[in-house]
């Protein structure tokens, strides 16, 4: 009986083998050809390009399951006549809206505008930003941080930061980032209107909104007073002394307001609400 029940046991056990092989069998020949071909291409890859191909499962594109060919498209030609220009490489002389467009395959849902930035209206692609087959590389795929990119070519601005009174980049308290987007179209222009929103951020309590509102502020924007970036000229101001700021605009002050020089003048000390006020249209204490 016993010999019986282990013999029954040992058919079972070859049959639901057989079934498992089978099932493996169809869902291995149904997947994708990509994934298929992944480990295939890969290994294809690492004969001429070692070192990238040993890297790159390291990289966030690895990470999430891309392989060559979800960047540089078939090899087909590549390996069969092999050379330069048998597959897109993303070198200088590829077209930049060609080579932004290879990445924004995947990434148009965060990017949708690309094409419409700063950026790319200079002519620059992702890969002008981003590297791609460094495993050391953080989430953002940037070989340094953020304000060390942009500082390889806004070298002007960077200097700004550099100064006595600016916003505080170097302490690391903010970056590049948390006013600009460099994937979008610039709408800020001179940070204007409701542009204002991006500095109001931070500096909730100069928004108002109030009754009697600095028109100043609200159509041309905070920059109209402020170097957003770094200024030696104490709250960022355009000016030291205030009654130079305030007369830049104002020259045709009261004529009672003809013994007052920028010299010896304070405006903000009568008109201390300056950006907007609940209780005076002069801004009045």
């Amino acid at each position: 009986m016993n010999l019986r029940n282990q013999k029954e046991e040992q058919g079972f056990l070859a049959h639901l083998m057989a079934v498992v092989l089978c099932a493996v069998a169809i869902l291995m020949a149904s997947a994708p050809a990509s994934s298929r071909s992944q480990t295939a291409e890969g290994q294809t890859c690492v004969a001429c390009h070692e070192e990238i191909s040993h890297a790159f499962p390291l990289t966030p594109h690895g990470a999430v399951g891309a392989n060559c060919a979800s960047c540089h498209g078939s090899p087909e030609k590549h390996l069969k006549e092999g050379g330069k220009g048998t597959i897109f490489a993303f070198v200088p002389n590829d077209q930049p809206t060609e080579k932004s467009g290879r990445c924004l395959v995947c990434h148009a849902q965060d990017n949708p505008r690309y094409f419409a930035s700063p950026h790319a209206k200079a002519s620059l692609d992702c890969t002008s930003c981003h590297s791609l087959h460094q495993p050391e590389l953080s989430s953002n795929l940037l070989s340094t941080s953020t304000e060390k990119s942009c500082s390889l070519c806004h070298q002007d601005i960077s200097a700004e930061f550099q100064l006595n009174e600016r916003h505080r980049l170097q302490e690391g308290i903010l970056a590049c980032t948390t006013c600009h987007d460099p994937h979008e179209p610039s709408s800020r222009g001179r940070l204007g209107g409701f542009a204002n929103e991006l500095c109001l951020r931070c500096h909730t309590d100069k928004g108002g909104p109030y009754i009697y509102e600095h028109r100043a502020s609200r159509v041309e924007g905070c920059t109209v007073c402020h170097e957003v970036h770094g200024s030696p000229n104490r709250h960022m101001l355009k000016f030291q002394n205030s009654a130079d700021l305030c007369f830049s605009c104002h020259a045709a002050a009261p004529a009672w307001h003809s013994r007052f020089t920028s010299d010896a003048t304070n405006c903000v000390s009568c008109h201390t609400a300056i950006h907007g006020s609940n209780l005076s249209p002069l801004f009045l204490k």
